[in-house]
């Protein structure tokens, strides 16, 4: 069985000449990170003390499939509804409870995650489970990629792993894979998604990475690879050999098909990595939409999780 885990794409200079870029200015963030202080911060001096802290790592938290917000980018600044931290003063979710109470730390707003999801819109299974947009985008009212601003990318739901990192390690890129199967066919495939590095940072730190999503490809979108919800380059190559400051993607490389009645898995390849940038020119930027010279980038790995779970689809 093939597989298509980040070390395939990482292990080479990925770099496809069939795919498409975008300018990072050009692209709607739609991959997003959250992080906040573990809650054994607090104890971390003690725990030093006591020769018992663990080893350096990444430890999986939760990993969903959770239900969309029944209203897109509601809050004032444009962000979705969910996730929202319990994190002192965050105009966002400030308020909890009956009577309300300030959303404390440590607590968290999230879509509910399920195992069966509706295929087609206003069939939506179970009580109070998602939000009347159904997971196909070939009939759900999907146009096109959701990073473009403008165009109507409807998800169904929200693509949500959170981990604790244990490493110390700040300076190395966060890559993150997501690749959901249904058999031998892909229905959704997010490429090399390179959130940079974490920078200064207090460790040990729990980390959330959430993405809207729907399955398979919209009209007009059947011909692969890099079709549909299998993603191509985004803001790649790079103009220069450094991470540009906003999530950029490297192409999936594969072909997604219509979503069907059936179970579906994901799965997911989380990592930090060490870039190590190359210069090249001409065409190899020009077809790509970018100036000549640019950067392509390859990676070595040096800490890995897997977070895996099904779905079914109806």
């Amino acid at each position: 069985m093939r597989t298509y885990g980040l070390s395939s794409a990482l292990s080479v200079v990925a770099l496809v000449l069939t795919s498409s870029s975008s300018y990072a200015a050009e692209i709607k963030e739609f991959h997003h990170r959250l992080v906040t202080p573990s809650p054994r911060e607090k104890t971390n001096s003690l725990v030093q003390q006591s020769g018992a802290s663990p080893p350096p790592a990444l430890i999986g938290l939760q990993a969903h499939f959770t239900q969309a917000y029944p209203d897109i980018t509601a809050n004032a600044d444009g962000s979705d509804v969910w996730p929202c931290l319990g994190r002192g003063n965050n105009a966002d979710c400030a308020m909890i409870g009956n009577p309300p109470v300030p959303l404390p730390r440590g607590g968290i707003v999230m879509g509910r995650p399920a195992f069966t999801w509706a295929l087609q819109n206003h069939n939506i299974i179970g009580f109070g489970l998602g939000n009347g947009i159904g997971c196909d985008a070939f009939s759900n009212g999907t146009v096109g990629q959701p990073y473009q601003p403008g165009v109507l990318y409807r998800p169904c739901g929200q693509v949500f792993t959170s981990y604790e990192d244990d490493t110390g390690d700040s300076t190395d890129d966060l890559l993150q894979r997501v690749v959901v199967r249904q058999g031998d066919k892909i229905i959704y495939d997010s490429g090399v998604v390179d959130f940079g590095p974490a920078g200064p940072i207090k460790y040990p730190v729990d980390v959330i990475l959430f993405t809207d999503a729907n399955f398979g490809y919209w009209p007009g979108a059947q011909d692969g690879p890099n079709n549909g919800n299998c993603s191509g380059n985004l803001g790649y190559p790079l103009t220069a050999p450094t991470f540009p400051g906003t999530t950029y993607v490297l192409a999936s490389n594969t072909t997604c098909q219509q979503p069907v009645a059936g179970p579906a898995t994901f799965t997911t390849y989380t990592e930090l990595a060490t870039p190590e940038y190359k210069q090249v020119t001409g065409r190899a930027c020009t077809n790509l939409g970018v100036p000549s010279p640019c950067y392509t980038v390859k990676f070595t790995k040096q800490y890995l999780i897997h977070q895996n779970w099904d779905i079914f689809l109806e």
